[in-house]
């Protein structure tokens, strides 16, 4: 009922439809196994009663027993069950397919992408912010808050520039944002790895971009942006604070929407903002909506004895 697809395959099946989110394609997968060497690009081909079906998945390490551990996927990603025609499942076909993976797997975390139909879930909650760009970005462009669009109109006055750029030394470039920034947080080093941004760069080819804000001849703020057959994600910003004055970030996320818009994308998602009250304001002066989601997690038989029996263990003997 359910069988890992090879590498090649997914590929194939990637081009011929690609998967609405970045993180339900194979470039995503690839880094992730490229920059951890815990974790293996493991597509699952699950068939149901409802129909056959493809969920985008990362094999985990499974610690020293190697629990059967599938993720879905780490590091804020989501993913897709897709039909066989490259379609988004509905909400029946999703249950039925999780069902399969209950019995299928030891542990598993499935986080669906939350602007898709969903499987019910009652783990953890997230919310995402998220433009609508699918009336166009002229649309979108109104649903912009006063103060976002005058701090935007300010930068580009003072001389923000932003683009694109591409090859080694973005990523260089970039990382040494991300390490301005950690080192602002109190942080020893940026949660996100250098490995893992050049392993992106060098697999998502097109569908991974780097952008900066420059100015002053230097770049002062930046962002990866991830491009999916429908969703445009902000995955990861960084910003001197010094340069905060140039408001960067209004000028960046100008250009990112019409950069989206430009590619026919129907959402720009600007992910997670959850305990970051000023990042939630930020998203709200965009226009962008808030859209709630659950993880669905699942603990197989073996998994759940185990876990009794180490409660149990440790129990005082008078208990």
């Amino acid at each position: 009922m359910i069988e890992r697809i090879g590498i090649d395959e997914w590929q194939a099946f990637d081009r011929a439809h690609p998967a609405p989110t970045f993180f339900a394609r194979p470039p995503w997968a690839l880094a992730l196994a490229q920059a951890y060497p815990h974790m293996e690009a493991a597509p699952l081909r699950i068939r149901t009663p409802q129909g056959t079906l493809l969920m985008p998945a990362m094999r985990m390490g499974g610690g020293p027993l190697h629990w059967k551990e599938y993720c879905a996927f780490p590091l804020g990603g989501y993913t897709c069950f897709l039909r066989e025609d490259g379609s988004t499942a509905d909400a029946a076909q999703c249950e039925a397919a999780v069902a399969r993976l209950a019995r299928f797997c030891d542990v598993a975390t499935i986080v669906p992408w939350p602007l898709g139909p969903a499987p019910a879930a009652d783990g953890p909650e997230h919310e995402t912010g998220v433009v609508d760009l699918s009336a166009g970005i002229d649309a979108a462009l109104a649903g912009v808050e006063g103060i976002f669009r005058r701090m935007a109109g300010q930068a580009e006055r003072r001389g923000v520039q932003c683009a694109p750029a591409y090859g080694a030394e973005a990523v260089d470039t970039y990382y040494e944002l991300l390490e301005a920034s950690a080192r602002r947080w109190g942080l020893e080093r940026p949660s996100i790895s250098k490995e893992l941004i050049a392993a992106l760069a060098q697999h998502g080819r097109a569908d991974v971009e780097i952008w900066f804000a420059r100015a002053e001849g230097r770049a002062i703020a930046g962002g990866i942006v991830f491009y999916g057959s429908r969703e445009f994600f902000f995955w990861s910003a960084a910003m001197l604070a010094e340069y905060g004055r140039l408001r960067p970030s209004n000028a960046l996320n100008f250009a990112l929407m019409r950069a989206a818009a430009q590619r026919g994308m129907s959402w720009y998602n600007l992910g997670s903002s959850e305990g970051l009250p000023g990042v939630a304001r930020f998203k709200k002066e965009m226009g962008a909506r808030h859209h709630g989601y659950r993880e669905v997690r699942l603990r197989g038989t073996r998994f759940k004895v185990y876990t009794h029996l180490r409660r149990a263990l440790r129990l005082p003997a008078s208990a």
